[in-house]
């Protein structure tokens, strides 16, 4: 297997490059201005020159691209191939803009950490996100040897995510991993999401049987960990498929998501459309309504918060149209 087939190559990106110049290869990390790139004949140095890319596109982790030489004998990206997934934030520097996170990855893992109680709205803003990217959705609960009922958090976290794979690890002892490691079949990318702590690294080193990713311990107290990983990183395994290591996220901001909403809470997104009053109810309980009183009352909650978020975003993005 090449590096390229490892991390999912296939005739569509072969085709891709060969209409453009260069050779073909995919980010690895993106760092200043210069990007590590896997190509078949292994790993290299590229210049990441936005300029030189159509539509002044900037490389991201994951991207497939195409590498031309450069100045002084350098390697620069001269195209960035049409991305089929992209998993986006609202950028929490500055809340007006996105933010892009990986690019096609093939699943978003959610990470929870069973060392704590699953958060809800934090769950579900994870998922919106994953789901909007167009990428399959799996939620991974780690450290499950901590929690004294592990299946029950399970259940929970199915009935929190509609249409996600559940997956239950505990890295340490080995529990999980053949269905954690099934997620890459296919050579298939899995960008793994989730607030610092709760086991992302972890879960990659015990799935490689070495450390890939540096660990650190998280506070006693609330359970919070320290940024341990500072750069989303493709990493393969030796097996085909790849994981993308993020950076802890501890608040996601889902940015133009309505169809990752509408996924996320797929059996409340199915009442709306029969709802009596169409696009003009906010489900507070008028009579005829169809969602209101037939779908739990904090997650019809969680709803509307993150709906009533997105239009603002809407509302806001017209007006700086309009100026």
């Amino acid at each position: 297997m090449t590096p390229l087939e490892a991390l999912g190559v296939n005739q569509h990106w072969r085709e891709l490059a060969q209409s453009q110049a260069g050779f073909l290869g995919r980010v690895v990390q993106v760092d200043r201005g210069e990007c590590e790139v896997m190509t078949d004949n292994g790993q290299i140095r590229v210049t990441s020159d936005s300029q030189r890319a159509q539509g002044d596109v900037a490389p991201v982790t994951g991207d497939w691209i195409t590498v031309v030489p450069g100045p002084d004998d350098s390697l620069v990206v001269e195209q960035v191939l049409e991305r089929r997934t992209l998993v986006v934030r609202r950028d929490p520097a500055e809340e007006a803009r996105p933010q892009t996170l990986v690019a096609n990855a093939d699943v978003v893992g959610v990470v929870h950490g069973l060392d704590r109680r699953i958060n809800p709205a934090q769950l579900e803003r994870f998922c919106v996100v994953g789901w909007q990217s167009g990428a399959a959705v799996a939620v991974i609960l780690a450290k499950a040897d901590l929690r004294r009922n592990p299946d029950r958090d399970a259940a929970k976290a199915a009935a929190l995510a509609p249409g996600a794979t559940v997956v239950v690890t505990a890295a340490l002892r080995g529990e999980g991993l053949d269905r954690f490691s099934a997620l890459l079949e296919g050579n298939r990318t899995l960008a793994l999401l989730g607030p610092s702590g709760v086991g992302k690294s972890t879960l990659i080193n015990a799935l490689f049987g070495t450390e890939v990713q540096a660990t650190q311990e998280v506070r006693v107290g609330d359970a919070r960990g320290r940024h341990t990983t500072i750069a989303r990183r493709l990493i393969p395994s030796a097996d085909g498929g790849s994981i993308v290591d993020t950076p802890g996220i501890r608040a996601v901001g889902p940015w133009d998501a309505w169809e990752g909403l509408a996924a996320a809470y797929s059996e409340i997104d199915a009442l709306d459309h029969e709802c009596r009053f169409a696009e003009d109810c906010w489900h507070q309980g008028q009579p005829g309504c169809a969602v209101a009183g037939n779908v739990d009352a904090g997650r019809l909650r969680r709803y509307l918060e993150l709906a009533e978020e997105l239009a603002d975003q809407d509302l806001d993005r017209a007006r700086r149209r309009r100026q």
